[in-house]
C-alpha cells in the first residue's frame, strides 16, 4: 500500500509539472513502471526533460 501511494504522489507531482507526457501503459510492467517512477524523479528534481514513451521503450 506504501508503494501505491509513493506512486500516485510521485505521478501528482510530475503530472503538475510536466502533465502525463507517456502512455499510461507503462505502469503495467513492474520493470517499466520502476524505470518511469526513475525518470519521473529526475524530471522533478530538474535533473532531465519529461518522460516520453521512447525514454520507456513503449
Amino acid at each position: 500500500m506504501e508503494d501505491e501511494s509513493t506512486l500516485i504522489m510521485l505521478i501528482q507531482q510530475y503530472a503538475s509539472r510536466f502533465g502525463i507526457t507517456f502512455n499510461s501503459k507503462a505502469m503495467e510492467n513492474e520493470e517499466t513502471k520502476q524505470k518511469a517512477m526513475l525518470l519521473m524523479m529526475q524530471a522533478i528534481n530538474g535533473t532531465r526533460g519529461p518522460v516520453t514513451d521512447e525514454d520507456l521503450e513503449l
